[in-house]
């Protein structure tokens, strides 16, 4: 009852591409929302604005009164996923990537090479793997280096998709999956490299300790002699899912100011951070808005950005806007002489990444 039940102050559509392109505001949006749910029979007509919401939490993050879009949006996804009203298209293309990450051309769950117990496991993430497979590799290797107890590895997908889906089923089978990996291989200490995933175990696998990479690698070290140290001064881009992870934006700032990386912050970063448009499926259901999104945070600054998120990474690549992945400058590939210039891979060539991970390792670490 002490809630802003007038919802006139716009201070989410200021900032939200989303919630400007469709018209309206917050209160008109939550009635739509109300009678698309109440029909019966008949055209569903606030479907895309549905399934377009990046379920990122900015406008919740700058509302006076915490209005929550993301929920209203995620709640009804699942509403009409469990009624049978939600069309299959507006998100399969997404879910059967997750898929192909869950199947055996990818999934995978091993103690480290010569051993049968290990205290950690290393959890990339499925779009890393995807978009960066040469630097999990290394990535992987330092830890292995670091940690003399064991560091075992899980490849795979942490569900995000069918979450941000409403595909309650799908997703709990996810966690499901992931829980009987972990307690597979004595339930270690996870390390995970992608935030999305990190918020996703956060909320979902509580009995699992988790860290970020970032974090870890702060503590450990990192590898001498290999990281790529520039002068110019790149504009740090934070991932939507780490805005109420503040310990892991300061760890990916103080890891920069070791390589000697001058770092600006964008107008909206930190806990104000934008989406690249891909979170919540954005690009799967609406892809002129999504495209429309990302273009709108790649001229935010005249600078080169750099993320620690592989899809923010890829993303801001396709706009056109030079961006350097964090573990680009830890682990330089000496292929790569401009790390911001990586250009984004396919969709196929991202299966393919994976795919070939997956083998060479089986074939170079475990025989």
């Amino acid at each position: 009852a002490k809630r802003c039940l007038q919802c006139q102050c716009l201070e989410c559509v200021k900032v939200c591409t989303y919630l400007e392109r469709f018209g309206a505001y917050p209160k008109r949006y939550a009635r739509d929302i109300y009678n698309n749910e109440s029909i019966v029979m008949g055209t569903r007509h606030a479907n895309k604005l549905i399934n377009s919401c990046s379920l990122c939490g900015l406008c919740e993050e700058v509302c006076p009164h915490d209005f929550a879009m993301q929920d209203l949006c995620l709640e009804a996804r699942r509403s009409m996923v469990r009624r049978g009203k939600m069309p299959p298209s507006a998100h399969e293309f997404t879910l059967l990537d997750m898929e192909f990450s869950r199947s055996d051309r990818f999934a995978l769950a091993r103690h480290q090479p010569g051993r049968t117990a290990g205290a950690r496991v290393f959890f990339p993430g499925c779009q890393l793997c995807a978009s960066a497979p040469r630097q999990v590799r290394r990535a992987y290797d330092h830890l292995c280096r670091s940690f003399p107890d064991g560091m075992g590895l899980i490849l795979g997908c942490c569900g995000a998709p069918a979450y941000w889906a409403g595909e309650e089923a799908g997703f709990q089978r996810e966690v499901d999956t992931l829980r009987d990996k972990w307690i597979g291989l004595g339930r270690p200490t996870v390390i995970l490299a992608c935030s999305t995933c990190y918020r996703m175990f956060k909320e979902n696998l509580t009995e699992i300790p988790i860290f970020s990479l970032w974090n870890v690698l702060e503590d450990i070290g990192l590898p001498e002699g290999e990281s790529h140290v520039g002068s110019s001064p790149l504009a740090v881009h934070d991932p939507c899912t780490t805005r109420r992870e503040p310990e892991i934006q300061e760890s990916v700032r103080r890891l920069l100011a070791r390589l000697k990386m001058p770092v600006e912050e964008l107008r909206l970063s930190r806990e104000k951070t934008e989406c690249c448009g891909y979170g919540g499926l954005m690009q799967d259901a609406n892809p002129a808005l999504a495209r429309e999104v990302v273009a709108q945070r790649a001229k935010e600054s005249a600078l080169d950005y750099v993320t620690y998120c592989a899809v923010c990474r890829d993303n801001l690549a396709s706009a056109g806007k030079r961006t350097a992945h964090l573990l680009d400058l830890i682990f330089p590939d000496p292929a790569e002489k401009d790390p911001a210039s990586r250009k984004r891979p396919g969709w196929s060539q991202r299966q393919e990444n994976r795919a070939r991970l997956k083998d060479g390792l089986l074939n170079e670490l475990w025989g």
